[in-house]
């Protein structure tokens, strides 16, 4: 019980307070609190939960973690890099660039 609770207080901990627009296909989040790459879980489930967005795949590497995720008929890459603490969403082709946009508003 006591290992939901830790859970719980960590989902409510983590939020998004900045996007970033750092291109027309890219966006940057910035989180109210450090995270790590335990935690990517919390905020891939936070964006989900906003978006209605819904995973098509999780690929691991070695100090990088990246879902690639459906908005409607668009298709983003979320990425974490552990050592920078960045975590950015970018278009997988140059045809999402208004589901990116769509995404930005609905996270604002």
């Amino acid at each position: 019980m006591e290992i939901n609770k830790n859970i719980m207080s960590t989902e409510i901990a983590i939020k998004i307070t900045n996007i970033e627009e750092v291109n027309p296909r890219v966006l940057q989040f910035q989180f109210n609190a450090e995270w790590t790459m335990d935690n990517t879980t919390v905020i891939i489930d936070h964006l989900l939960q906003q978006t209605s967005a819904t995973v098509l795949e999780s690929i691991q590497g070695a100090d990088v973690y990246c879902v690639r995720i459906r908005y409607g008929v668009s298709e983003f890459l979320l990425n974490f890099e552990e050592y920078s603490h960045s975590c950015w969403l970018e278009c997988a082709t140059a045809q999402d660039i208004l589901g990116l946009k769509e995404i930005k508003h609905a996270l604002s």
